[in-house]
């Protein structure tokens, strides 16, 4: 019995953690972000198609950080089986926030925008969740800026001795 994405992924808003988890782990694996936690919720979610093959949406999603990130993320049943191929476009790069802000209401393809990251890999369903397939997740295009160093390694790093002038 094949298994939908409908049941898989909710879209209803504060019922979005299987979503949230799902995201957050194609960009763990694509090494964009340095743990599949690092989300912190889905902000807002654009849907384009929610069907039991097929599942296309974009948002908003933050960053434990606080920062708030765009995506775009398509799903897709590769066959008959539980398989499906995902795509996630991350990050939009844009002229002004504000059209960054609004990349996702403005355009119906991902293809329009110009994204810091394009991930792609497979997925399957292992017991009632969606997970990666190992060793299938490609980066496509990452022009992500490089994470911040983590607090732990900020602390060993020797400091710079500069000379402060007196007055």
């Amino acid at each position: 019995m094949t298994v939908d994405l409908q049941s898989l992924l909710s879209l209803e808003p504060g019922r979005t953690d299987a979503l949230d988890w799902f995201i957050g782990s194609c960009l763990y694996d694509g090494g964009i972000w340095q743990s599949p936690r690092t989300s912190d919720g889905i902000h807002s979610i654009r849907v384009l198609e929610h069907a039991s093959d097929e599942l296309r949406v974009c948002g908003r999603i933050w960053e434990i950080d606080q920062s708030l990130h765009t995506f775009w993320l398509e799903l897709k049943r590769d066959g008959d089986g539980d398989r499906f191929a995902w795509f996630l476009y991350f990050d939009v790069i844009e002229t002004s926030a504000r059209r960054a802000r609004n990349a996702h209401d403005s355009h119906d393809k991902p293809e329009d925008v110009e994204w810091r990251a394009k991930v792609v890999g497979e997925a399957t369903i292992q017991g009632d969740k969606l997970t990666i397939v190992p060793s299938s997740t490609r980066v496509l295009v990452q022009d992500m800026p490089d994470p911040e160093p983590a607090e732990q390694e900020e602390r060993h790093r020797p400091r710079s001795r500069t000379k402060r002038s007196r007055r």
